[in-house]
């Protein structure tokens, strides 16, 4: 009997791992960045505009814990980038 394994990744980019998660979840991105403490439309801005370049990494790591996504769940963070 042999056991297969079954590997899941999410998405490299980071705009494309959080529009996943935020849609799974079913949590809306206005409520997600009021959680962060940004105005409402800074999350749909990052997605949809990339604005900004990248997260900070304050902001990153809240919405990963918060949507139990761990460290690389919600992509790979452009460490070069300026948020």
């Amino acid at each position: 009997m042999s056991a297969k394994l079954c590997l899941v990744l999410s998405p490299a980019d980071p705009r494309q791992a959080l529009r996943l998660a935020v849609n799974q979840r079913g949590e809306s991105l206005a409520a997600l960045s009021r959680l962060i403490d940004r105005s409402p439309g800074y999350l749909a801005r990052f997605i949809d505009d990339g604005r900004p370049i990248a997260l900070s990494e304050r902001d990153h790591g809240m919405l990963g814990a918060y949507l139990g996504a761990g460290p690389l769940g919600l992509g790979i963070r452009d460490l070069w980038a300026r948020p």
